[in-house]
């Protein structure tokens, strides 16, 4: 009788701890849906991927794609930041389109970039009219757009880093190639004194620009991202500088002769 007990007081344990594990991996599986979920795009970014007489705008399952309708053969591949919606990035990508140059906002798995460190090499190859490749990315995405650089040097000419750093060092794979960094002063995530102390992992020709009061999420167009600073410049002033030093660039690595 006794044995008969235990044995239905042990199943009795078992079954309650069945269920608290239960609920604890339904619980933990909730907030990783949760905590993947990406930070949505504004509307202005949204509409920014529609093609007009100007761009060609193709959306992919890996990519989205601003193709100018006389495009030059200097293209650009970005990384967004993590857990950040790809299109948050649109407006500065159809505002270099719109110049000439080919831009691809890549499609992270899981919205996160070190999932897929190598994407850029599939849009390098389905483009070969594109001669000179400039890689870039925002935040964790200019991290390992850092890390597709140093490891791809013979096929990029130029890493293009939005409130971002290497995790690092790669100065001698990028010995050769033109780096730009734009960051802002009120950075409350890729704050100014990481960024400084990062400059040890990056050539001696990098170019710094520093945008007076721009924050991290002024980089993309996806609302205020939590633990940011306070901006003292609208996103729209700030956009225009980072557009317009990313122009310059990209300008200079299309023609090596004058510059960089």
């Amino acid at each position: 009788m006794r044995t008969e007990e235990r044995k239905m007081k042990a199943r009795k344990i078992l079954k309650v701890i069945g269920c608290v594990v239960g609920v604890l991996i339904v619980l933990g599986v909730a907030y990783l849906i949760y905590w993947l979920q990406p930070m949505p795009a504004a509307q202005e970014a949204v509409e920014a991927c529609q093609r007009d007489s100007q761009v060609d705008v193709s959306i992919s399952d890996t990519a989205i794609a601003f193709i100018p309708k006389q495009p030059i053969d200097t293209g650009l591949i970005f990384y967004p930041g993590a857990k950040v919606d790809p299109r948050a990035y649109a407006i500065y990508m159809r505002t270099f389109a719109e110049q000439g140059y080919p831009a691809f906002i890549v499609k992270m798995p899981l919205n996160l970039a070190f999932l897929g460190v190598g994407q850029a090499s599939g849009i390098i190859k389905e483009h070969p009219e594109i001669k000179n490749w400039v890689i870039g990315g925002h935040s964790l995405g200019g991290t390992f757009a850092s890390v597709f650089a140093a490891e791809h040097a013979s096929q990029i000419r130029g890493l293009l880093l939005y409130a971002s750093y290497p995790a690092s060092d790669i100065r001698k794979q990028l010995a050769q190639m033109p780096v730009l960094s734009i960051s802002g002063s009120n950075d409350g995530l890729a704050t100014p004194a990481k960024v400084e102390n990062a400059r040890t992992f990056l050539p001696d020709h990098t170019r710094y620009i520093v945008v007076k009061g721009g924050i991290h999420s002024y980089f993309g167009d996806y609302g205020l991202q939590k633990g940011d600073g306070q901006a003292s410049i609208s996103r729209s002033q700030a956009n225009e500088q980072i557009s317009s030093a990313s122009l310059e660039f990209l300008r200079a690595i299309s023609k090596p002769e004058k510059g960089n």
